[in-house]
């Protein structure tokens, strides 16, 4: 038990970093296009997904930690 606790908090650090990751990476995420108009509404988009990662990964993360103990 104590094994798969320590495991899925590792996979909520990992979850909490590709959000960190893509919450200061969404500008060069986000591709320009020629007649693009909506890019900044497409990069608050990532950025909001990026965040939404990043609380999914402390979740997992802190509720696992506290499981064991």
């Amino acid at each position: 038990m104590v094994i798969s606790v320590i495991v899925q908090a590792g996979l909520g650090l990992i979850v909490f970093a590709i959000g960190r990751w893509g919450y200061g990476n969404a500008e060069a995420l986000v591709h320009v296009r020629p007649s693009d108009d909506d890019r900044e509404r497409r990069v608050r988009v990532a950025r909001r997904g990026a965040a939404a990662c990043q609380v999914a990964g402390a979740l997992l993360a802190l509720t696992n930690l506290l499981l064991l103990f």
